[in-house]
């Protein structure tokens, strides 16, 4: 049977009182009769309160004598009232008779809307009494008085027809009232009245869908979307798609389907009633918390904080959309680990909820569960059992009978507190409560999942681990089942899962830990490669890191595991898809053109893979977006489909090896020591071999100990001992040392660094020190000067308010003679030539650069604000000075931000003889957030980087000797550099024997 939600039932008594109401006639007598009318009127209220059947005589016998006074209008108001009087009471006999007896002299006392209300009493009286000849009968005679008043195809007619195959839906008779309503549904559609044919489309497949008939409702709605009508954009037709997305979130499992249906209906709602409108906010809420239940938290999230600022400025705090809408937003946020942000929303909601609803309202109930939440999250026990507490007294005051709501806050409350002491033992009984909450239907899935985790804790504490495993994977399937296979709270099943396994030494930990790698890592490239949210940046290299370190630790104790483990810790590391690699490779093979789209995709590959990784969402990261998309439509489509990349240990000499570091913090959870601290491991890769995992230590406690020492040798040794000590054995017949550092790694300088036989690391290796793991398969490319192309020489320049560098000028004149004595092409720019504008253009196909100037990274800024690649840069000449970061020509700052969108993909050497130009932040996706950062996006293969400020005089005679061994000795880069500094070291170059120079500069390669 189909509940009617049409409006016309819904709105009767509202009708009633309307035509109750109505304005009486100008004349004397009419006037009188309107006060005995009104007289009358307050009597049969009274009456029906105390007895309809009583009033209900008094409302039809003031009918009859009006009638009979030719009082055409309060006759037929009263005798409505009275027919209205008998549905309240069931009275479908009298009502049928009665309504029969007067059919005539009603319809012609009433408006349309009165026949409306008259014919809709009518009919559901004879559907309620099972005369069905006499509905269709009524049915066919309220479509003729339609037809008479306002002619065929009118909206009068078309809605007599649907009232009428509603009446029998109403009283049970589904098929004949589907048959009616479809027929009714399809004459409105081959006429003009769109909006009311959009309209009642979607009130039919409502009404459908509320019964839970759940194809015919689907057939409603895509019926509607076919008509003429939905053929032109009208409010109507942005509602009928709004709700049709609303229809199959809860019915469809078509996502794909359903996203755009949401898309559709929320781009159609801005344009037809405003961006800031009720409606739009609605459309944006609807579509952003479809997506972040889905998986596309990254979108989805930006979508609906978007959403709720919209609402915050155009409603303003005191709105229920808004607070639906902020709601929605605290609730996203939870999904992606962020608690601290949605408590103070959570907080605000819960008593702006309680002001408006009431105390006893489900509004509230939501927002107290959602508080003690947080609140739990946050590892606040007391104020999540005081917010769960208030769960369940809200939810004892509402009192719904078909609802568990104070059930649910008592059971928040015992894994609260078991949560808290859940290293300590539980009674069997508690347990076994505990367990079976998963099957607890009324529950939230949340709660199913997460008391079925900590169940599962407690049995492995009784070495069950079949019991715990069962559990596990029973959590994975609802969490999978309510929230979808790529969502983080699914991970965090799966990885429990995983773990699990391992404990009990299972053939399936490597297939598990693989499975989980794969699915996170898709989902990764999936929200932080299209969209881009700050918080889902920050959430997904934490999920990554508590995968990897439990990956990490089984890969240890099964060489099996070592390869795939090493793969996955490569990947995570530069969050990249490969494509980047695959490009470049075949880049140097394919004809010009070719080779230069190749090498812009690459660039803004890494131009979106950096910002939206940041979260730094902005118009700029959305044309860059677009420009993406252009180029690659451009390339040919079987462009490095057939490339094998070649593994590290395929390239790797007989006496080379790769140290890959690898940082990891696992996220903190209460009770547990020091679960946050950053675990550093080494990963040595040697040709043929297996990899090697190294456990390090915590990378915090390594830093300071060795920080303790006073004398700078016994203090960098301890350092070697710590990164390089345990890997002496696997290192011990290698000549060749390439470093992959991680975090804050990138900032220690290597170079100082001694053996235990008292040599420094470059007169121990060749060493290299590698930006990503596969920057092996390019560095032995262009690996110095080349005869006939251009270098770019810059220095002694005119500042606005910084010092002169006089030596500079000795600089840029000797390394410039030195390349164009190697037969390069040499432009020098200096003075007030050497200003942003100048240096960009001359960089185009420079395959070297070196900038002999001021640099800077502000460590000590607002991290929060201002991101590392506007505190870190160059000082060049400028016209006027900078005020606030921001891409400005002229300003005399060439930030690290402004850099990354420049096109060096041309470049082999970028050497930036300056100050603390390898600094930045620790990056999340490898390399280091700054200057380092932002030429390997731009497209430089290498940079030469100092990691402290050094001093002008040595820094030159330093460069001097550097572009010696490069043109004269013809060494690589990297051979050039470990030359130049071991000839520091030994006092052979002036002014430069001090660690704080030599030791400062530093080649990434990648």
């Amino acid at each position: 049977m189909v509940v009617k939600t049409h409006p016309l039932p819904v709105a009767g008594a509202a009708l009633l009182a309307l035509l109750l109401t109505a304005p009486p006639a100008a004349t004397g007598q009419h006037r009188s009769a309107e006060a005995r009318a009104a007289e009358i009127g307050q009597q049969v209220n009274q009456l029906s309160d105390r007895d309809p059947n009583a009033g209900r005589a008094l409302a039809w016998s003031a009918s009859q004598d009006f009638r009979k006074e030719g009082e055409r209008i309060l006759a037929g108001r009263f005798g409505l009232q009275a027919l209205k009087l008998d549905a309240e009471v069931n009275a479908w006999q009298r009502l049928a008779r009665d309504a029969l007896a007067v059919r005539g002299e009603l319809t012609n006392e009433l408006d349309s809307d009165g026949i409306a209300l008259f014919y809709n009493l009518l009919l559901h009286a004879q559907g309620m009494l099972g005369d069905r000849d006499s509905q269709q009968k009524s049915v066919k005679a309220y479509i003729e008085k339609a037809v008479a008043m306002s002619g065929e195809d009118s909206k009068s007619e078309i809605m007599a027809r649907i009232i009428g195959a509603y009446s029998f839906l109403e009283t049970g008779d589904t098929q004949e009232g589907f048959i009616r309503l479809q027929s009714a549904l399809r004459h409105a559609a081959a006429g003009i009245n769109y909006g009311l044919t959009l309209s009642e489309y979607t009130t039919a497949a409502q009404s459908f869908a509320d019964s839970g008939q759940i194809a015919a409702a689907e057939a409603f709605y895509t019926e509607g979307l076919g008509t003429n009508a939905a053929k032109i954009e009208s409010r109507e037709l942005a509602t009928l798609w709004f709700e049709y997305s609303r229809f199959l979130q809860r019915s469809g499992d078509d996502i794909d389907a359903t996203l755009r249906t949401a898309q559709t209906a929320r781009e159609m709602l801005q344009r037809q009633y405003g961006e800031t409108s009720e409606e739009a906010i609605s459309g944006g809420d609807n579509l952003a918390s479809f997506l972040v239940n889905n998986g596309a938290v990254a979108s989805g999230l930006n979508i609906q904080e978007e959403v709720y600022q919209t609402a915050l400025s155009s409603l303003g705090d005191q709105v229920p959309l808004t607070w639906r809408t902020a709601n929605n937003y605290a609730e996203a946020l939870r999904m992606v680990d962020h608690p601290e942000v949605a408590r103070g929303i959570d907080e605000d909601l819960l008593k702006l909820r309680i002001a408006h609803y009431g105390h006893a309202s489900i509004q509230a109930l939501v927002s107290a569960s959602n508080l003690g939440l947080d609140l739990l999250a946050l590892g606040d026990r007391d104020g999540a059992l005081k917010a769960f507490e208030e769960q369940r007294k809200i939810g004892a005051e509402i009192a719904d009978p078909h609802s568990e709501h104070a059930a649910q806050g008592e059971k928040w409350k015992e894994y609260t507190k078991a949560y808290f002491l859940r290293h300590a033992r539980m009674d069997d009984k508690s347990l076994e409560e505990m367990a079976a909450i998963k099957d607890w239907r009324s529950a939230p899935d949340l709660m199913r999942i997460k008391t079925a985790q900590l169940a599962a804790e407690q049995f492995e504490m009784r070495d069950d681990t079949g019991r715990a495993l069962t559990l596990r994977q029973e959590a994975y399937e609802i969490s999978k089942g309510a929230f979808g296979e790529l969502h983080p709270l699914t991970f965090d099943a799966l990885l429990e899962v995983a773990t699990t396994h391992m404990r009990r030494k299972d053939a399936e930990t490597l297939q598990s830990f693989q499975q989980l790698d794969e699915k996170m890592f898709d989902w990764m490239l999936r929200e932080v490669g299209s969209s881009g949210n700050r918080y889902v940046a920050e959430t997904t290299r934490r999920l990554a890191d508590d995968m990897l370190r439990a990956f990490g630790d089984f890969a240890q104790s099964s060489p099996e595991a070592a390869t795939p483990y090493a793969g996955a810790v490569a990947r995570w590391k530069t969050m990249e898809s490969g494509e980047r690699t695959r490009l470049r490779m075949v880049a140097e093979t394919t004809d010009p053109d070719v080779h230069r789209l190749v090498e812009t995709v690459v660039r803004l590959l890494g131009q979106q893979q950096e910002l939206l990784s940041s979260g730094d969402v902005d118009t700029e990261v959305r044309q860059i977006l677009s420009e993406l998309k252009a180029a690659r439509d451009r390339l040919p489509k079987s462009l490095g489909q057939n490339i094998a990349t070649q593994s590290v240990e395929d390239v790797l000499g007989t006496k080379a090896a790769m140290v890959d570091f690898f940082v990891s913090s696992r996220r903190a959870r209460n009770g547990d020591a020091d679960s946050a601290d950053s675990k550093l491991q080494a990963i040595v890769r040697r040709k043929g071999e297996v990899p090697v995992i190294f456990d390090l230590g915590a990378l915090g406690a390594i830093i300071k100990q060795a920080a303790a020492e006073e004398d700078p040798d016994r203090r960098f040794g301890k350092l070697y001992q710590s990164l390089f000590g345990p890997l002496k054995d696997v290192l011990e017949d290698k000549t060749q040392l390439y470093i992959v550092p991680d975090g804050a790694l990138y900032s220690i300088p290597f170079a100082m660094m001694k053996t235990d036989d008292g040599r420094h690391l470059d007169e121990a290796f060749e060493v290299h020190i590698l930006t990503r793991e596969d920057a092996i398969l390019f560095a032995p490319r262009r690996d110095g000067p080349i005869p006939g192309e251009k270098a770019l020489v810059v220095g002694d320049l005119k500042y606005q308010h910084q010092r002169a560098l006089p030596f500079t000028r000795r600089e840029i004149h000797e390394v410039g003679n030195k390349l164009k004595a190697a037969g390069l092409d040499v432009v020098s720019l200096s003075g007030t030539t050497g200003m942003e504008t100048p240096i960009r253009k001359a960089s185009a196909d420079a395959s070297i650069i070196h900038l002999a100037t001021h640099g800077f990274f502000a460590a000590d800024a607002d991290e929060e604000t201002t991101d590392a690649l506007w505190r870190s840069g160059l000082i060049v000449a400028g016209k006027v000075g900078a005020q606030e970061p921001d891409v400005n020509d002229d300003d005399g700052i060439l930030y690290a931000r402004e850099l990354m969108n420049w096109d060096l993909s041309s470049t082999d050497l970028v050497v930036l003889s300056a100050c603390q130009t390898a600094l930045g932040d620790p990056s999340r996706i490898g390399n280091v957030r700054g200057l380092p950062t932002a030429l390997a996006i731009a497209g430089v293969r290498r940079s030469l980087l100092t990691l402290w400020s050094v001093d002008d005089e040595g820094t030159a005679n330093f460069m001097a000797r550097y572009y010696q061994m490069l043109t004269e000795d013809k060494l690589d880069y990297a051979a050039a550099l470990r030359r130049t500094r071991i000839e520091a070291i030994g006092g052979k170059i002036e002014k430069a024997s001090d660690p704080s120079l030599w030791a400062a500069f530093v080649l990434f390669e990648g």
